[in-house]
């Protein structure tokens, strides 16, 4: 068993911002079985780490190769439930003339529907804000708190010294929720706030209706995701106010770079950037700043009806608390922030689903037993719903294949771990043994390599073979059918190649036997015809070969 032996050391380096800053932990692992450049000797009878190492390599490896086995089997009889249901819904969809009103004869019936949507008021009395003909009012309610993301990585030095280092990066940032700093490596000058007094929420309206007469469970309500901003204004704002508020494309809301304020009047006299957040910019934050909405809808202005709780103020068309930077660049630890965004009522949709009782459009079950159920924005026909539909399925297919694939080839990796440690000995020997392990690695890896694609392959194949048997035999027919074809005409080449070997060898023993018969005149006159080497020509003219 060799020893390990960690030496630890730290290193703070500040960047990215002003409360920002990374601590680096540095570990040496030392270790091997025989004396080695360091002079630390194993203890007799063990195994060393690096055998047990790839043991446990060896071990993960098959769990995987498992997983990614049946992650491709799953996803072939995925894709062709899929594709199947879909085909089933453009044979039965029975589609309905944009204003049709609802009717009892397509009751049970798969029907296609386009029209405008309608909600409900839907109202927070935490801050006082009502919007009507609403189909969700959604709430988000932040802290500015430290954040720690970790990295690691190893560095092998030699064959028996290892470098990991294991870096621990604090930043200020923008969060829903409240992260416990108790669980950071170093919590001391990382301390966070409790939880929001507000926390984030979703309204969503009892009754959402499309066209005429016609309403979505909260299934398909769900599938309506296209908001906008709610820009807050102080109570008892006047329409005479709110016209001076011109909409905007969320994309040129705060949040980026301070210039999100351009197109506000009033904000003009404000410094830039007042609800900025530049640590979002960060290409590892994986949050977007939910205030810019992929929605492209502009933003609503809406007046607020109750006074603010104490200690929050409305800054920007989003409500503060705390510091008087927190609606900034530079908002400070502990400081909250909640703003609105609405999807509104009067937009086109495009609905293909089940009819049901009083009109309700819910999941439409096909004969193969799958629910299909689409939404999308907008007006669309059937044929390019299911279209679309169609092409999700077939990029999911192959990303999940894509997906297996690569968790195989770690698998193989892993699996063959046990021979690249045995392998690793072989550097003992002098001169040549790097090259030698080196090589021996590069063969093992492409064997690794070729077993995966062999397995993903076979895996498909057979997946296909219960899935999609019609299309397996056909393809298993084809190709056995080239098969023969080209083991046929390989065949017919090496049998013309032997009958050109004995026609030779012919040639050759009758050309032999002529010269050793002599070079005298024959009986009565007649010699013999003569070839170009003074022998007697063959009295056979060789087959012609292709």
């Amino acid at each position: 068993h060799a020893r390990t032996m960690t030496a630890v050391g730290l290193r703070n380096r500040r960047g990215g911002g002003v409360n920002s800053h990374t601590i680096t932990e540095t570990a040496y692992e030392f270790t091997g079985g025989r004396r080695g450049r360091y002079g630390r000797r194993g203890v007799a009878g063990g195994a060393s780490s690096g055998e047990t190492n790839a043991c446990c390599g060896f071990l993960v490896g098959l769990v995987f190769f498992a997983a990614s086995t049946a992650l491709l089997w799953w996803n072939e009889g995925e894709a062709v439930a899929v594709y199947t249901s879909l085909k089933e819904a453009r044979d039965a969809v029975v589609a309905l003339p944009e204003g049709a009103r609802a009717s009892s004869g397509n009751k049970g019936s798969l029907v296609h529907v386009v029209g405008a949507t309608s909600g409900d008021t839907l109202a927070d009395p935490d801050f006082g804000v009502v919007y009507p003909d609403a189909v969700k009012l959604t709430r988000k309610s932040e802290t500015y708190q430290w954040v720690e993301r970790t990295h690691k990585r190893r560095i092998r030095e030699d064959e028996h010294r290892t470098r990991v280092e294991t870096s621990y990066t604090y930043d200020t940032r923008w969060r829903e929720g409240s992260i416990r700093s108790s669980n950071f490596r170093y919590p001391h000058g990382h301390a966070n706030p409790g939880p929001s007094p507000f926390d984030s929420r979703t309204y969503v309206a009892r009754e959402v209706g499309v066209g005429d007469g016609f309403t979505l469970t909260p299934t398909l309500v769900d599938e309506l995701d296209r908001a906008h901003n709610v820009r807050l204004l102080p109570m008892g704002a006047s329409e005479r106010d709110r016209n001076g508020w011109e909409p905007r494309d969320p994309r040129q809301i705060a949040g980026r770079g301070g210039d999100g304020d351009v197109g506000c009047p009033a904000d003009r006299h404000r410094r830039k950037g007042i609800i900025d957040d530049t640590d979002d910019d960060d290409d590892d934050d994986e949050d977007e700043d939910r205030f810019a909405l992929e929605s492209r809808l502009p933003e609503m202005p809406v007046a607020i009806r109750a006074p603010l709780p104490d200690g929050w103020t409305i800054r920007g068309g989003v409500v503060y608390s705390g510091s008087d930077s927190a609606a900034t660049t530079s908002p400070l630890v502990g400081d909250r922030r909640v703003a609105f965004s609405a999807v509104p009522g009067k937009q086109t949709v495009s609905v293909l689903a089940k009819q049901g009782k009083n009109g309700s459009l819910r999941p439409w079950t096909s004969p193969s037993g799958r629910r299909v159920a689409i939404v999308r924005h907008g007006r669309q026909s059937p044929n390019e719903m299911i279209a679309s539909a169609e092409r999700a399925n077939a990029w999911k297919t192959w990303g999940l294949r894509a997906l297996g694939f690569i968790v195989m080839i770690i698998a193989s990796a892993l699996i063959v771990s046990p021979v690249r440690e045995i392998v690793s000995y072989l550097r003992w020997i002098p001169l040549v043994g790097g090259f030698a392990a080196g090589v021996v690695n590069l063969g093992v890896s492409m064997a690794a390599a070729t077993a995966t694609v062999v397995c993903v392959c076979g895996v498909i194949g057979t997946s296909w073979l219960a899935h999609r048997p019609a299309l397996a035999y056909t393809l298993f027919a084809v190709s056995a059918g080239l098969y023969a074809w080209a083991w046929a005409s390989g065949s017919r080449r090496r049998e013309a190649e032997r009958e050109a070997e004995r026609a030779a060898d012919a040639y050759a023993r009758r050309s032999t036997n002529g010269a050793g018969d002599g070079g005298g005149d024959s009986p009565g006159g007649d010699s013999p015809r003569e070839g170009r080497d003074g022998g007697p020509e063959p009295d056979y003219t060789p087959p012609h070969l292709d």
